[in-house]
């Protein structure tokens, strides 16, 4: 089950129909957790769109489905930083940041998130690390270790904790599944992040102060993965996983020139299954 012996189950990374790509709304969202098991949700909606009048909405809504589940909102971001899109998460914040802060670059927004009393966590950075420098990562609070939609759903990268290391990285790892629609994710294909402290708190900031402190856990199948990048591998045979995922990725940039369209969504929606637990 989600729930522990020692604290309390939820996940990180989830859009709702507040987003322009996402197609659930909290009501269904917060039916959907309940169903799993999970006792709170971090959503983070895109930035487009958004202005300081449909943020309150959205954080109106997230308390008003908050029963017997915590939803807490967040944004998530885009800047662009030397011809890439850089998506950065915004959590533990009351208002809407003014967009010409994004504009200003990724250094400035984070601060701002900062300004605000929240939390930073860069998104899917493994296919822009080209781009990001040491001063960009270690401005924030988390980095997605492993983003099962943008990375590979069978394992964590190693090559990528180990660049990170290399950058000196000294904030924490979160992991996610960033659903776009809660159709067709059961237990065995969420992201959990596992709190330890407190029990039986019901305020989103006791949340938000056991992701800041470190007490937590993320998992996924059997995969165990702690703040620090470290993972635990399930057994000997999982070894294998993570080239298997560099293959697939490969496979998936070039599919499209020995693909039909018309087959492309289906042999995609095979290939990606999570067959491997």
């Amino acid at each position: 089950m989600p729930i522990t012996s020692t604290g309390y189950s939820g996940i990180y990374h989830i859009h709702s129909d507040y987003s322009y790509d996402g197609v659930n709304n909290l009501e269904k969202i917060a039916e959907w957790g309940k169903k799993t098991g999970l006792r709170f949700i971090f959503l983070t909606e895109h930035d487009l769109g958004f202005d300081q009048v449909k943020f309150d909405r959205f954080r109106d809504d997230c308390e008003k489905y908050s029963r017997d589940i915590l939803l807490v909102p967040g944004i998530e971001y885009e800047v662009i930083h030397l011809g890439e899109i850089v998506h950065i998460g915004a959590i533990g914040v009351s208002r809407f940041l003014d967009p010409s802060i994004n504009r200003k670059g990724i250094l400035a927004l984070v601060n701002a998130i900062h300004a605000c009393g929240g939390l930073a966590v860069l998104h899917h950075p493994n296919n822009i690390r080209h781009v990001l420098e040491k001063k960009h990562l270690e401005c924030f609070d988390f980095v997605e270790l492993w983003n099962t939609k943008f990375d590979c759903e069978f394992a964590p990268n190693k090559q990528f904790v180990r660049w990170m290391n290399d950058q000196d990285f000294k904030g924490s790892y979160l992991v996610s599944a960033d659903i776009h629609n809660v159709a067709g994710y059961s237990e065995n294909r969420v992201c959990y992040i596992d709190i330890t402290q407190p029990q039986n708190s019901s305020r989103v900031q006791d949340i938000v102060d056991g992701l800041a402190e470190r007490k937590y856990s993320c998992r996924r199948g059997k995969w165990i993965v702690l703040p620090d990048g470290s993972f635990s591998v399930p057994n000997g045979c999982f070894r294998i996983l993570p080239a298997v995922c560099s293959i697939k990725k490969r496979i998936f940039r070039f599919a499209r020139y020995f693909i039909p369209e018309k087959y492309r969504k289906a042999v995609f929606k095979f290939v990606n299954k999570a067959w491997i637990r």
